[in-house]
């Protein structure tokens, strides 16, 4: 976790007092959560994408002629 420094006019610094207050937060809870939303974690984002890229291409068809599946020692090269 690291810390950040903000410098925001007092008028802005008195409402988010006053709204991290109404949800019960503390400021810097408030703030990152704020920053979530609006940002969003970037990598969870982009795994999400990225399976569910994977999960909408096509299938693998493993089965043999026969319609059968690999053994396991055929998978491992046992």
């Amino acid at each position: 976790m690291k810390n950040l420094t903000v410098t925001l006019p007092e008028e802005t610094f008195a409402r988010l007092r006053m709204a991290a207050a109404r949800e019960g937060k503390s400021m810097s809870k408030f703030v990152g959560a704020l920053l979530d939303r609006q940002i969003g974690p970037h990598e969870a984002r982009a795994d999400a994408a990225a399976l569910e890229r994977f999960l909408a291409g096509p299938l693998w068809n493993l089965t043999d002629e026969n319609g059968n599946a690999p053994t396991r020692d055929q998978i491992y090269d046992r």
